[in-house]
């Protein structure tokens, strides 16, 4: 039996292994994974077969340091392993690190202490709204399902109300965006298509966002107000809700979607769905869906939860909730989707028992409903879905037991709640918070501490040794006079500007090569289809169907293309900003070697709000003008022999007649012919959707160099500023011992701060 010992730390990303004591081999297929600073969750899927393979053993001993959320993940995997092959044995047990509660506690303490330090620097609104914004900083799911499944009555339940409207047909035709501020009234601010602002409504209420849902102009609402089943000091989650597919009156809507199930997006996504299912649009999202989770790891399939809603409806011949939810596996797996987080819900009577609870006033029908369905919900086990929950066993036990203190107290509708599997559903939310968010939150935090500190002490410590050069206080003087005319020199100024000139031209080469291949890919996917379609022939009413499936695939082309195109835009941006200040830092070490980048003091990039391109797909395509006509078969005829007569002897011995071929005139659609002139305006839009990006990125590249060239001047005005404080230490020998003590007292108090901070990261 191998003894391993795993010590992982979520926030600073670290994994430690060890196997009987020993470290991984050089060529270890699990250092490599967990060398490159990754979650646990993208390689502990793999664990099992790695050591298996790489130390011909099927008994493990395995101690993990750690995180209770990260050891549940470690259990899951290997007890997944034992019930695949049972000869595979192991022995779990865990030494305990700090959860995200107790590092929350260490930042507030450490972030008093800063602003009551010696540092005026460190009191600046900079690092304050940096702390702030790292605190503070959103959390968004996105809700997504097809017409019908519950949606918005799933997002009432949660909130504990009825915001959202909720009707059988569909009803959601906006995004709407639904903050938690923990405030008693909702809030809202209501936008249009161009995100110019409507109206603001201090009072939200149902019948109000009734009327926005039916307002045409109306595109995006930003509501705040009360989530009860997260705090907003605990994280800031936003819920946004999405039209369906057939339902979004801007195209936008379905970039927003695309957006957050893309693949390079880390936002939770909560996939509405029944127990009936396959509708066209809902196999596009799940295809979309499948692509996002295959880039690997746990993390991919965390984020992604299966709702099974209107759970409590099924009948006797639909079969228990594990079939059902089979058959939604099943279902799953013919879109590549294994192993999915799925959740069986009850919306509607989570809803109407939660505004029961909250002394709603709810007409007679709707109490005597609920009533039946708390009964049913209670007294049949098979209707208690949060058994049937993936969540880990910790969770699922703390439920038990609020189950049996409802059950203690004879509260039948805080049982049933629990039943529903809404109050599950809130806590895989809570759960995937806690082990992504808050980890990445928590490192967001001591980067910005750490990163100030690291300024601060840089330069406190250069003042320190400049006050205790008494004797070079002339050359130190003549060399900083040279760093200051060296900042506004003439010939610096034009070198730094070549310089960047160089470094934006390789970016655009970079642009150009990503942009090609992308267009590449669309145009591949537009053949595949295409030729999909060769020597097929349907009739008119058929080849008008089939123009719709078409107007689904490009549709689903649009906000694909654009999330593909809107990222390269976005990552020629960032690397355009890193290339300028990249240079700047350049410049800063021209001066000299003496100078620590450092003092330039804190350059902080705002993320760019992108645009990102279109393509402009051809709705209007008249089926008419592809119909031909043809002759076809139209079965057999007897056509008789009319010349066969007993006055004619020669006729006696021919036949009395013969079986014809009929033939008719048909129309018919020659569907490859069809379909290539469908998609050649929108093979055409791709090139000219590529010379509006390359436009758009041309007119932010220098919009961004503007910017910079702002902040660089800014930033020579900080860095002379220092420079002048640095000469006034140097000249200043009166006072000399004095200063000197202070930059020692100072760098001692900063010290203790930052191993305090860097305390923090530790497990």
């Amino acid at each position: 039996m191998k003894k391993i010992f795993i010590k992982y730390n979520p926030y600073k990303l670290e994994t430690e292994i060890t196997v009987d004591g020993s470290a991984l081999a050089q060529n270890s297929k699990l250092r490599e994974k967990t060398e490159r600073g990754s979650r646990l969750q993208e390689w502990v899927e793999d664990l099992p077969d790695i050591l298996i393979e790489e130390y011909n053993d099927i008994e493990f001993d395995i101690t993990f340091h750690g995180t209770l959320l990260d050891y549940e993940d470690l259990t899951e995997v290997f007890v997944q392993a034992h019930e695949k092959d049972e000869r595979i044995v192991v022995k779990l047990e865990r030494i305990p690190a700090k959860e995200t509660s107790d590092k929350e506690v260490l930042i507030e303490e450490v972030f008093e202490k800063i602003r009551k330090g010696p540092f005026d620097e460190l009191r600046d609104p900079e690092i304050l709204n940096a702390f702030q914004h790292a605190k503070s900083s959103d959390f968004e799911v996105c809700v997504v399902a097809t017409m019908s499944a519950g949606k918005s009555t799933l997002i009432n339940a949660m909130l504990g109300e009825k915001l959202m409207p909720s009707k059988q047909e569909a009803c959601t035709a906006i995004i709407t965006r639904i903050k938690d501020t923990d405030s008693e009234k909702w809030q809202a601010e209501v936008y249009d298509k161009e995100n110019c602002l409507l109206e603001t409504q201090s009072d939200l209420t149902l019948e109000i966002m009734e009327r926005l849902n039916q307002t045409e102009k109306v595109s995006l609402i930003k509501a705040n107000g009360n989530i009860p089943f997260v705090t907003a000091e605990d994280v800031s989650l936003v819920l946004i809700d999405t039209p369906g597919p057939n339902n979004s009156r801007d195209p936008e809507h379905r970039r927003v979607q695309s957006e957050f199930l893309g693949k390079s997006s880390k936002s939770l996504v909560l996939y509405i769905m029944e127990g009936t299912f396959g509708s066209d649009d809902d196999n596009a999202l799940l295809q979309r869906v499948a692509d996002s989770m295959s880039v690997g790891g746990k993390q991919s399939k965390d984020r992604f939860i299966f709702v099974v809603n209107k759970m409590d409806d099924r009948r006797k011949e639909d079969g228990q909730t594990e079939q059902t939810l089979a058959r939604v596996r099943m279902y799953l797996k013919k879109h590549g989707i294994v192993n999915p987080n799925l959740f069986p819900a009850a919306a509607l009577p989570a809803l109407n028992i939660r505004l029961a609870e909250g002394g709603a006033d709810l007409d007679e029908d709707t109490l005597d409903e609920t009533e039946l369905k708390v009964r049913k919900l209670n007294r049949n086990d098979d209707l208690h879905f949060e058994n049937f929950s993936p969540l880990p066993a910790s969770i699922l036990k703390n439920m038990q037991h609020e189950v049996e203190k409802a059950i203690e107290e004879n509260d039948s509708y805080k049982q049933a709640l629990i039943h529903t599997g809404v109050v599950s559903i809130e806590a895989a939310i809570r759960q995937y918070v806690q082990k992504y968010a808050k980890t990445a939150k928590i490192k967001n935090i001591v980067d910005t501490f750490m990163h100030k500190l690291d300024e601060v002490g840089c330069f406190e410590e250069t003042k320190k040794e400049l006050a205790k050069n008494k004797g070079k206080n002339e050359e130190i003087v003549s060399q900083i006079d040279v760093i200051t005319g060296k900042v506004s020199d003439l010939k610096t100024a034009q070198e730094f500007r070549s310089s960047v000139d160089k470094a934006l031209k390789n970016i655009e080469g970079d642009l150009r090569t990503v942009e090609e291949k992308i267009i590449e890919r669309f145009q591949n996917r537009i053949t595949r289809k295409i030729r999909s379609y060769q020597g097929e022939e349907l009739s008119p009413r058929e080849a008008e169907d089939e123009i719709d499936r078409l107007n689904r695939f490009a549709a689903g082309l649009e906000p694909d293309f654009r999330n593909e195109m809107g990222d390269l835009v976005r990552d020629h941006l960032i690397k355009t900003s890193t290339a300028l200040l990249n240079e700047y830092k350049r410049k800063l070490e021209s001066l000299t070697d003496e100078i620590d980048p450092n003092l330039m003091g804190g350059i902080k990039i705002e993320p760019l709000k992108l645009m990102e391109g279109s393509v402009v797909t051809n709705q209007d395509i008249i089926v008419r003008k592809y119909v031909a006509t043809k002759k076809v078969e139209d079965g057999k005829e007897w056509v008789k022999n009319y010349e066969k007569k007993w006055y004619k002897p020669w006729t006696w011995f021919q036949e009395s007649g013969y079986w014809c071929t009929k033939y008719k005139d048909v129309e018919y659609v020659e569907v490859e012919k069809m379909v290539q002139e469908f998609f050649a305006p929108i093979q055409e839009s791709l090139w000219s959707s590529s010379d509006h990006v390359k436009k758009y990125v041309s007119k932010q590249s220098k919009e961004i160099a503007g910017a910079f060239e702002k902040e660089f001047r800014r930033l020579d005005n900080v860095l002379n500023s220092k420079l002048q404080e640095l000469k006034n230490y140097a000249t200043d020998k009166e006072n000399a011992e004095k200063r000197i003590a202070e930059c020692e007292e100072r760098l001692e108090w900063l010290e203790s701060i930052k191993n305090k901070v860097e305390a923090i990261l530790a497990i």
